[in-house]
């Protein structure tokens, strides 16, 4: 060991990461120089030393580092340094180097510094041993070194490395009893985390020794590397430690690589030192004298002789590939001999553990949980389990002993049964091996089995005829002795524990079951080898007869049984074979000699009857007893002790141990079959139906019998057996039998009937099967009439009657007496639930998985269904499972129940079947015949399935306070045990699905659901068939049940047990909502499912409390941030969000959840609270405000994603140079980016978060800058995640682009980016203060030096726009509509709201509709479900186009939002406002104003808005101080402008505000015009060449519109009719006059004067708006009156259109000007009446409106704005017709009379204002009112000097 080593993981991680997640990677350009010597030495690290101590102990001076840093630590950190050197078995230095980097992992991390320390440690380990592994896969170790032997010694020297860690451990334990707390959960968690860690490196190290022999054999397959090897295992690993198993596939792989290509004295050598090393032991202890060897004085390991016996098994094929070698290798002397002294060393017991240790987990549970007799138990006595033993604690009795109150922690530090071996690993590589080694001895070394086989009968002959001897000589000794009474002699069968010392051949079958059985892969190999299909043919012959003990039969019965693992194929011949063997089978009922399906089905019955023949006898003799005890009561001639010596009061059956092997090998062999049968082949379905039909007498035999024995309480039986007409019913007596025995033959007919209905689609199976186990559980088996033709129970000649109903709660606590029971019986429960195989298809209804009538005749009152057994499990079995003190029982019991609940949830989609098909399906018929209850003559509907169903049994229980509190017990597990514990990952993600479910569901089962079960129509509460009342005709009518389901049974109490919904349970569980914000560090299995948890709980109302008032503003936080910031787990809730986030996996899908979680919480508020996303984010929270403090060296929520926001943004800018060098994107940085954009908006939009997000963007490695330059030119050769843009959106096409949803995806995410980052642009360049920072934003936006054409860059963002989708008919919306509610499924389809399209519901919505078809012949249906399929097709494909093209218009019109915004504040805050910049943006966005006329107006609407701002600014940088040329030249450039305005006015999709902003931007344009004469003319010809439909628009908006493009509107036209004054040309006059639009103005006037009375009435209904908009436009309207008045010719029209007559019927002139007018307008906002005065004496005018405070505040209105532009129009009449033209003067006198009033009052108000009699503070100098008050006098002197009307 020499040479510096890294301690820093990032460089580990970076080349870890490269390896694992890029493909094709040329190892040549990865530079591994600074970790080579790490990762040549592998887990070898220098140990501690003094000199290295004394250079650390004083703390005063730096410390040179070995890598050269120099630090100066504190004492705290020397210390800390001290500690893990040596926990760590490492060097002082290095441990200080070690700790020095890890400073970074604990910043981030949020952890300690010694906890980083170790995490960096172990994760340096984890990352080494991943590359050299992957470096020996791909046969480059020359990267790391070129002595290979060097490599080798290392990682011997690796392992005991892990071996002295793992007694570190140890030693830290002892020293904590002494010095600290024993129960200290962070010391607990650390050591099994070394633990775990420590294990995971062994099995890593494992696999490198594996790859070694496998890619590397030429160098390391050497005869020293194996001998070091097996001496290495000898010294350091125990034969108990499961550690040998690590080792075993290099070994068997060394050997095969050997046989394969070694040379063959190689292999003679190999050959020689095992053989000689056997040989050598065997001879030196003395075994061949012995028939017993004691193994302990041994020296051969058992690693070795197992590994020893399969190369000489391996051997025996190699010999026989050459004439020499077989001549060379005799056999029997050379090969068989040392077998067999292998055999006598136990091989066959080692070879049991390995392969029972290394076997499937489904497996395991069936042999060793199950209960259904341990094979294993009995064969594997010499040799313990396989166990950790490395890290076993020596002193675990003494810490066993100090497990009490306040020492619960002490068991976690005890248990070490997590550490297990990885089920991938023993399945891709112990277990091929150990297939290989069956099938070569199978076919190699039968005669070993023979042998065995052989020698083990003799041993049963001679334990048999001992046996006889003994019982001979216990009868003499009994007949000597007259006075000791006869008992009833019982067979106790023969002696297992004696047959099991020499059942080598039981253990090979075992060994062999326990590798084949649930490996399909495995068993195909072995069925499929050609090569020795003759020799398996005759393995299974061979088994199948002649078999010398009830125990060979049995585990020959395994074997085969596990054989059926390899499908359906290989069952059925299976039992084929099983057929055909029928015709050799034996006579005898109990002979074990010969396995066959007569054999099994005759041995059985053999024992039932047996059994039953037993009880008959005991029965008789009870019932005697009885007889005689009541004759002794009438009788003096027989004493009491008689009767006492006469039997005992009891019956006493038990069943021999080999019968017990005889009846669990043949019902697991036919268990076997059948769940192996798959129902979909015609073939497996016969087999099944005949297994199940032969077989099935027995089962219910077994069942019966088991009634029997549990009947003493519910059970009568007819004593008078010779009397049949006369029966005499009495009490059955109590009755014991051996536990063992009841448990096991329960437990295997429960397995059986489990299997039966695995991979099952047979309604009929299951359902009698659920009839068979209810009538078992409810005492009804004897209520069966007898089946004549079954002779399986002719002997019982007794009668059998209930004597009470079993009460529906106790059924099941008395038939389940025991655990494993209570499991197997649980198993069976979850297969019988399990939906069938085809109930997904399109025709099949909904159906419930058991009998609708489940429990008619025979339960107590009748009560029907499936919610008894759901209450047992949930609510004593479930509730109570925590209790369970082992814990592998513990955990399969609990996984089991949670899967049956879960799958409960899962299989019907409630919400679907309540609210989402009604509503979908227009005209939905025969819904109720959607269900079928499969039985002839009962129909279901909806209400009786609802309340039959289980799952919303579950559903009901799991709002039960001790189902839920067993449940969040389970969620309570923790972060720590999930991680280190598949088992404890499993639970609690089962426990979360369930969760997730429930939560999902609730909603239908509280509002639609419950009230169903509630419902009394259609069940009664009360018990069936009792009387409500006294005996009247109608109370036993009423009592009377109607249909079988009035008698449904229900708990007492249904529904939710007080709470409202499930969170406000788990509110009062906030521990568990801690844990699941830790889970989302976790496994995706459950960190995907406690984030979709934590969403509804942030949601639900009980954890967030909005506070109106903000008096208190801490009370505006909700309950999830309260108590994740008030708890000692807080910042590691943090760093579980960035851990998760940051992790690197192969997809991205956590990644949105977590944005997705964030982005949603921040979005449920109103910007003006703190949230848990803010807390997650890393903001502290401070009362009402936030604080966030970004260090460098700190990790944060939000760092991580500004880290990816930067790397997405460089993975987007890319170009494919390979690929025409065009952009590619990808749908993963579209959407990251997107999504982190959407958070980072949020962030800097909402009050309390703006400011504080906004700097700390600002601070951010230029991300203004990398935004900007980030954004690629988009074009359509861009690709889309492989796909380039289509939009071809035609009916029938294919388009390949909107098919693949990750390329739309990517496309919409992109697009949406960008309009976030135009809006992040916008809200930077506002709230910036920096002058010069503005500049420079400016500068980066408006670069121009990237492209050709020189165009800025903010410009070409719209390049967006260019994508458009084009024949889409979306009329064919309207023809789906009728028959589907489009928009409801338009919603479903995309509820997800991230892009993807959920198309489950149409495909439920026309299983639903084949449902109701009706259909019965094959042939319709099948015609049905093609035009199904055609029409699905096509709404599918609809709505596909749809989607797209609606979220491309959204999306593009959003940004196109954006954009403008961003335009707008680039011209108005940064000062780029040069007229080139502006008539840019203009020369960009016009072509597409016109564009989108005819396409989209919302999107012209967008630009027209921005045009009028362009439009001022352009003015005042260009127009407003040029005159001639220049002047000229800079309208010339908006007449483009112009005529697009026109356009959009004449375009027939223009909205009111489009057209109202053209007006604005015409009439600028004019008054702009007007200023230069030599345009008029070129504008007028214009105007002249546009269709006469213009005028006639701009007329309609001036009368008719509402709103602004009513004044605008009139503006405009006032402008056209000066324009057409000036160039004098009355064209646009006589277009006004010729369609009647002057004399509809002109009654215009009359709106004012209405809308006035109306805001007089009580609740008047005028909004402010309305009332602003609507004085306003009357202004305007007289404005134009007074520009058309101008004119001689329009003063007359005006005369001629009643001007005068309107004027003088108008209310608002006869206004008393001293009284005023009182107005009620509404104000929408704060939902009430406002009260306006209409006066002369106030300072508001009407433009004093638009802020509704001062009217708030004023509440008056100057009367001024309206009598001012009257008056001016009255005098521009008279004026333009002149003095002489007196009807004008005659009606201008009537007016002015009219009104003399208000003049009275307005010349009143001057007067005094001259006199100064009115005070200063209202008529001020100069001010409004006094200007409007000497314009109105000069304008009634004026009229009076042209009308004279005050003569």
């Amino acid at each position: 060991m020499s040479g510096i080593f890294n301690w820093s993981s990032d460089v580990f991680a970076d080349i870890y990461n490269t390896l694992k997640f890029e493909s094709n990677i040329d190892l040549d350009t990865i530079d591994f120089t600074s970790i080579k010597n790490d990762l040549a030495n592998v887990l070898i690290t220098p140990v501690p030393s003094d000199q290295s101590r004394s250079k650390l102990g004083d703390a005063s001076k730096p410390v040179a580092l070995p890598s050269g840093d120099e630090v100066k630590l504190n004492q705290a950190s020397i210390e800390i340094t001290g500690v893990l050197s040596n926990e760590l078995d490492l060097d002082e230095l290095n441990t200080a180097e070690l700790l020095y980097n890890a400073s970074d992992l604990s910043y981030k991390k949020g952890t300690s510094i010694g906890d980083s320390a170790r995490l960096a440690y172990y994760l340096r380990a984890h990352y080494i041993l991943n590359i050299v592994g992957y470096l020996v896969s791909h046969k480059r170790l020359d990267i790391i070194t070129n002595n290979n032997q060097v490599l080798f010694d290392n990682i011997l020297k690796s392992f005991s490395k892990i071996y002295t860690l793992s007694g570190k451990l140890n030693d830290m334990i002892d020293k904590q009893k002494v010095t600290g707390d024993i129960n200290n959960l962070a010391f607990i968690n650390c050591i099994n985390y070394s633990r775990s860690q420590l294990f995971n490196a062994h099995e890593l190290l494992g696999q490198v020794v594996f790859g070694l022999a496998d890619n590397y054999y030429e160098s390391y397959g050497t005869l020293n590397n194996y001998k070091s090897l097996v001496e290495f295992i000898s010294k350091n690993i125990s034969d108990e430690d499961v550690f040998v198993i690590h080792f075993l596939p290099s070994t068997l792989q060394l050997f095969k690589k050997l046989l394969q290509l070694g040379e063959e004295s190689l292999v003679d050598q190999f050959y020689k030192t095992i053989t000689s090393s056997i040989l050598k032991d065997y001879e030196a202890n003395n075994f061949s004298k012995s028939e017993d060897i004691d193994l302990s004085k041994s020296k051969l390991s058992g690693f070795e002789i197992v590994t020893s016996f399969i190369f000489l098994t391996e051997f025996i094929p190699w010999c026989k590939q050459s004439s020499s070698r077989t001549a060379k290798y005799d056999f029997k002397d050379d090969i068989l001999k040392y077998m067999e002294f292998l055999i006598s060393y136990g091989v066959m017991e080692r070879l049991l553990s390995y392969c029972s240790e290394t076997a499937n987990a489904k497996t395991q549970q069936v042999y060793d949980w199950s209960n259904m007799y341990d094979f294993r138990a009995l064969l594997q006595k010499n040799f313990p389990r396989l166990t950790p033993a490395k890290f076993h604690y020596p002193g675990n009795q003494e810490l066993l002993n100090a497990v009490r109150p306040g020492y619960e922690n002490v068991s976690k530090l005890i248990d070490i049964s997590f550490l297990t071996l990885d089920p991938s690993l023993n399945e891709t590589l112990v277990s091929p091996f150990f297939q290989s080694f069956f099938s070569v001895f199978i076919s190699n070394a039968a005669v070993v089995m023979t042998s065995l086989r052989d020698s083990e009968e003799d041993f049963v002959l001679s334990s048999l005829n001992e046996s006889d001897e003994e019982e001979e000589e216990e009868e003499s000794d009994s007949d000597e002795d007259s006075s000791t009474p006869k008992n009833k002699e019982k067979s106790t069968g023969l002696d297992l524990d004696k047959i099991a010392q020499r059942a080598e051949l039981e253990r090979f079958y075992l060994a062999f079951a326990y590798t084949y059985n649930n490996r399909p892969e495995l068993c195909a190999l072995f069925w499929g080898n050609e090569q020795v299909t003759h020799d398996i043919i005759g393995f299974i012959s061979w088994g199948l007869a002649n078999n010398t003990s009830p125990l060979i039969t049995a585990t020959f019965c395994l074997l085969l049984g596990s054989l059926a693992s390899a499908g359906a194929e290989a069952t059925s011949r299976i039992w084929e074979i099983l057929v055909h063997n029928n015709n050799n089978a034996s006579t005898r009922k109990n002979d074990f000699s010969k396995i066959s399906v007569d054999s099994l089905y005759d041995s059985l019955k053999y024992y039932i009857d047996s059994l039953n023949e037993s009880f008959e006898q005991d029965l008789n003799a009870q019932l005697m007893l009885n007889q005689k005890k009541q004759d002794f009561l009438f009788s003096t001639t027989t004493s009491k002790q008689d009767l006492d010596d006469s039997g005992e009061n009891r019956i006493v059956i038990e069943l021999a141990e080999d019968s017990l092997v005889f009846i669990s090998g043949f019902i697991q062999l036919l268990s076997a079959i059948v769940k192996n049968l798959n129902t979909k082949n015609e073939r497996s379905k016969e087999i099944k139906s005949v297994v199940y039909t032969r077989f099935s007498p027995i089962i219910k035999g077994f069942l019966k019998f088991d009634n029997l024995i549990n009947g003493s309480r519910f059970l009568q039986v007819d004593a008078s057996i010779q009397s049949t007409n006369n029966p005499k019913f009495i009490d059955l007596p109590n009755v014991f039998v051996s536990d063992d025995s009841r448990i096991i033959l329960t437990n295997l007919i429960l397995t059986f009937l489990g299997d039966f209905v695995t991979n099952d689609s047979d309604p009929y199976i299951r359902y009698e099967i659920w009839r068979l186990v209810d009538r078992w559980m409810y005492q009804g088996l004897h209520s069966l009439p007898e089946d004549k033709k079954d002779d399986a129970f002719r002997h019982i000649k007794r009668k059998y009657i209930s004597k009470k109903n079993v009460p529906i709660n106790q059924a099941f606590s008395t038939n389940l007496t025991h655990l494993s029971q209570i499991g197997n019986f649980t198993v069976l429960v979850k297969k019988l639930l399990t939906p069938y195989a085809d109930s997904n298809e399109a025709f099949t209804k909904y159906s419930l998985l058991y009998p609708c009538d489940l429990g008619s005749g025979y339960r107590f009152n009748n009560q029907l269904g499936i919610w008894p057994y759901i209450e047992f499990l949930m609510q004593n079995v479930f509730a109570n499972s925590a209790t369970i003190a082992n814990k592998r029982d513990r955990v399969n019991l609990q996984l089991n129940l949670l899967e049956l609940f879960s799958n409960a949830l899962q299989e019907v989609d409630w919400k679907f079947l309540i609210d989402v098909a009604p509503k979908i399906i227009r005209d939905l018929k025969n819904f109720n015949g959607i269900f079928d209850s499969l039985i002839p003559g009962v129909q279901l509907d909806f209400e009786v399935f609802v309340k039959l169903h289980h799952s919303v049994a579950v559903i009901n229980y799991l709002f039960e306070n001790k189902t839920f509190s067993a449940l969040f017990k389970l969620v309570n597990i923790g972060v720590d045990s999930v991680n280190e514990s598949g088992e404890s990952a499993a639970l609690v993600s089962h426990a979360l699905g369930l969760i997730n479910s429930l939560l999902r569901v609730q909603n239908s089962f509280i509002n639609k659901l419950l009230p169903i079960l509630r419902n009394k129509d259609t069940q009664q509460q009360l018990h069936c068939g009792t009387a409500i009342g006294i005996g009247t005709s109608m109370s036993l009518s009423l009592a009377t049940p109607r249909t079988i389901f009035d008698c449904i049974y229900y708990p007492k109490n249904l529904g939710t047990h007080g709470v409202a919904d499930f969170y406000e349970v788990i509110l009062f569980h906030l521990s568990a909502v801690v844990q699941f914000a830790l889970y989302v560090s976790c496994e995706n299995t459950i960190s995907n499912k406690a984030i979709s948890i934590l969403k509804g709980v942030s949601q639900s109302k009980f954890f967030v409390t909005r506070v109106s008032s903000s008096a208190d503003p801490l009370l505006n936080n909700d309950r999830l941030i309260t108590t994740f910031e008030n708890i000692d787990e807080s910042i590691k809730i943090k760093f579980a969000f960035i851990d998760k986030f940051e992790e690197l996996e192969d997809s991205l899908n956590m990644k949105y959840e977590i944005l997705d979680f964030v982005l949603g919480n921040l979005n449920q508020f109103d910007g003006k609270v703190a949230t848990t996303a803010h807390f997650l984010l890393g903001y502290k929270v401070k009362g009402d405000t936030l604080d966030l403090v970004q260090t460098n060296d700190q990790n944060t929520l939000l760092k991580s994603f500004l880290n990816t926001l930067s790397i997405s943004l460089d993975l987007i800018s890319e170009i494919d140079y390979n690929n025409g060098n065009n952009h590619i994107i990808d749908v993963g940085p579209a959407k990251l980016s997107s999504l982190i954009l959407q958070i980072l908006i949020k962030l800097c939009q909402d009050p309390i978060s703006s400011s504080i997000t906004l700097n700390q963007l600002r601070e951010y490695e230029e991300l203004f800058e990398k935004l900007v330059n980030c954004q690629p030119k988009l074009d359509l050769n861009t690709v889309w995640c492989g796909n380039q843009f289509d939009g071809d959106l035609q009916i029938d096409a294919s388009n390949v682009f909107v098919d693949n949803q990750a390329s739309t995806q990517a496309f919409f995410s992109f697009i949406n980016q960008r309009n976030l980052i135009l809006q992040y642009l916008s809200l930077e360049f506002h709230s910036v203060k920096s002058r010069t920072k503005r500049e420079y934003y400016s500068k980066v936006l408006t670069n121009d030096k990237e492209f050709v054409n020189r165009t800025p860059k903010v410009l070409t963002f719209l390049n967006i726009l260019n994508y458009s989708f084009k024949n889409f008919e979306v009329q064919k919306y309207e023809w789906l509509d009728q028959k589907f509610n489009m928009s409801l499924l338009l919603a479903e389809v995309n509820a997800q709201k991230n892009g993807t399209l959920d198309f489950s519901v149409l495909t439920k919505v026309f299983r639903l509709l084949c449902q109701t078809s009706n259909l019965i012949t094959p042939e319709s249906k099948q015609l049905f479900a093609e035009e199904i399929m055609v029409e699905g097709s096509k709404i599918s494909d609809f709505v596909t186009k749809y989607s797209v093209s609606t979220d491309l218009k959204d999306v593009q019109l959003k940004c196109l939002h954006s954009w403008c915004q961003l335009i707008e504040i680039l011209v108005t805050d940064s000062g780029i406002n040069s007229s080139n910049f502006i008539l840019e943006v203009l020369q960009v966005i016009i072509p597409k104003i016109n564009d989108y006329f005819d396409v989209d107006i919302s999107f012209s609407e967008e630009m027209v808005s921005l045009c009028v701002l362009l439009f001022d600014l352009y003015d005042q940088s260009t127009l407003a101080d040029r005159k001639g040329e220049d002047f000229a030249l800079g309208i010339e450039r908006l007449i483009p402008l112009f005529q697009t305005c026109i356009a959009g006015i004449l375009n027939s999709n223009s909205t009111p505000s489009l057209r109202s902003d053209l007006y604005v931007v015409g009439n600028k344009f004019l008054l702009k015009c007007f200023e230069r004469e030599s345009f008029l003319k070129q504008v007028m010809h214009i105007i002249k060449s546009v269709d006469k439909k213009f005028f006639q628009v701009i007329c309609n908006d001036a009368i008719y519109s509402e709103g602004p493009s009513r004044i605008t509107s009139t503006l405009f036209l006032e402008s056209l009719v000066h324009l057409g004054t000036l160039v004098k040309v009355d064209f646009i006059l006589n277009a006004l006059i010729k369609n009647n639009a002057l004399s509809l103005l002109v009654r215009s006037v009359k709106r004012t004067d209405a809308m006035i009375k109306l805001c007089q009435e009580k609740n008047s209904g005028v909004t402010l708006d309305h009332f602003i908009f609507d004085l306003m436009a009357f202004k305007a309207t007289l404005y134009f009156f007074v520009r058309v008045a101008k004119s001689k010719n329009g003063a007359l029209q005006l005369i001629q259109n009643e001007l005068f007559s309107i004027l003088h019927q108008s209310k608002f002139l006869q206004i008393d000007p001293d009284i005023g007018l009182s107005l009620r307008i509404e104000e929408v906002q704060d939902h009430k009446t406002v009260n306006v005065n209409v006066l002369l004496d106030t300072p508001l005018s009407i433009t004093d409106l638009v802020d509704p405070y001062k009217l708030r505040s004023e509440n008056t209105i100057s009367y001024f704005e309206f009598l001012v532009p009257i008056f001016q129009l009255l005098t521009t009449v008279l004026l333009s017709m002149g003095p002489n033209y007196q009807p004008a003067i005659i009606q201008t006198r009537e007016l002015m009379k009219s009104v003399n009033r208000l003049v009275v009052g307005v010349m009143k108000r001057d007067f005094l204002v001259e006199t100064k009699q009115i005070g200063q503070g209202l008529y001020k100098e100069e001010s409004h009112e006094l200007v409007s008050l000497k314009e109105l006098v000069k304008l009634f002197i004026l009229i009076d000097s042209l009308a004279h009307y005050s003569v």
